[in-house]
């Protein structure tokens, strides 16, 4: 069966691919499904749909899907260099899911695609002090057909909106109904002379791919969907992955080095089993793809005598420019 292939660890994989969340789990399903021999590590358990459940005290305060649970949460940070990392006090800093599908497992699913102005904003605005804020490299419209393959392929539902960016092809998937508290929201812009429109979400409103529609439990903010209508890598991606008979799904690997060969090229993945065995993969190639906390500390803890300011960083970069995107919360409630 799929699920149950293993690679050698001896023998170097195409490609070794770090973490399952929006970027791994596409990349791996793209690769093993176009011939390539990879394995997608992720530190986190394999739960299936039918691991997931309503349980708030479990998921919100336990933090059953992020980063091994509350007790295993060791995230420490710091401003700048000179400064001693310490742990912040509330919710955890970087909320990510350690499990396989990363965290599209437990967002929200809303998925609004960036317009063109976003792509040139420092050409716009100007700088701003004290940041590296630059454009985009790509254009709205060099980036638009891989939005569309997207939508089309994890299944994303909504309707244009009177501002949204041109689009190649219509949202596959009708925008879920509107409820009571949306309706009111629709009256109150209206009244405001704004615009409301239905949120692309990631969530499916009809059967599709062969996957069920959304059950409309409300659960979806935080919580994994035990119907699969959330359009994770879990229930869209790694499934066709796994059935290319060429991707090895290695669950609870928490990777902590890669190391070089002699030309400085990625060459061997070290992790940690479920056991807390010191293990390593070979691999011809690696991809991180380990989310903006993760992503930069694994590139510094692998440093070597060729890069001893970690590995990728020539830049100088890696680590800085960290952004934390805000949410309100009632702890008291």
């Amino acid at each position: 069966m799929a699920d149950s292939l293993t690679f050698d660890t001896r023998t170097p994989v195409d490609f070794a691919i770090i973490g399952s969340g929006a970027a791994g789990g596409i990349i791996a399903k793209e690769l093993s499904t176009a011939g390539f021999d990879v394995v997608l590590f992720e530190q986190g358990p394999y739960r299936k749909a039918s691991d997931f459940t309503h349980d708030e005290l479990a998921v919100l305060y336990r933090y059953e899907l992020e980063n091994g649970g509350y007790r295993n949460s060791r995230q420490t940070y710091r401003q700048h260099a000179g400064e001693k990392a310490e742990t912040r006090i509330g919710r955890l800093p970087a909320e990510y899911a350690q499990t396989v599908g990363g965290s599209s497992v437990h967002f929200t699913a809303n998925l609004w695609r960036f317009r063109e102005l976003d792509f040139n904003e420092r050409s716009r605005l100007g700088p701003i002090a004290g940041t590296n804020f630059a454009d985009w490299p790509i254009s709205y419209e060099e980036l638009e057909p891989y939005y569309t393959k997207v939508d089309w392929e994890i299944g994303v539902s909504g309707e244009p909106g009177p501002f949204d960016s041109p689009r190649s092809k219509p949202f596959p998937l009708p925008p879920i109904p509107v409820n009571s508290s949306g309706v009111l929201l629709e009256r109150g812009a209206k009244n405001l002379g704004l615009h409301a429109q239905p949120e692309p979400l990631g969530i499916l409103t009809q059967p599709f791919n062969g996957r069920a529609a959304c059950s409309n439990c409300g659960y979806c903010m935080w919580f994994g969907c035990e119907v699969g209508a959330k359009s994770s890598t879990l229930a869209a991606m790694i499934p066709l992955a796994e059935a290319s008979g060429r991707c090895e799904i290695r669950a609870e690997s928490a990777v902590f080095r890669i190391e070089t060969d002699a030309k400085g090229r990625a060459s061997e993945v070290l992790y940690h089993d479920a056991r807390g065995n010191e293990q390593a993969q070979r691999a011809k190639a690696v991809i991180v793809c380990g989310n903006g906390a993760e992503t930069p500390r694994l590139l510094l803890m692998s440093a070597s005598d060729q890069q001893p300011d970690g590995l990728a960083n020539s830049s100088g970069f890696v680590g800085r420019n960290l952004m934390f995107n805000n949410h309100a919360f009632d702890e008291t409630a």
